[in-house]
């Protein structure tokens, strides 16, 4: 199942329904606390999930021979 994260920013309500179901009970100026961070986040996971170009492959920089 591939998840996809739009480029939209997160609003409030959106971020306080992931909350809930997460188990999180907060107050509305809690998740206005949390905001910030959500927008953080959701660049980290974006990144995350970008390709890689094949320069980037580990198994580029392997050296069978054992100096």
């Amino acid at each position: 199942m591939e998840r996809i994260v739009s480029a939209a920013k997160t609003s409030e309500a959106e971020l306080a329904v992931l909350l809930s179901r997460a188990g999180l009970k907060l107050t509305p100026d809690q998740v206005r606390e949390i905001l910030p961070g959500a927008e953080f986040f959701r660049g980290m996971i974006a990144r995350v999930n970008a390709p890689l170009p094949r320069e980037a492959e580990p198994a580029l920089t392997f050296d069978v021979e054992q100096k």
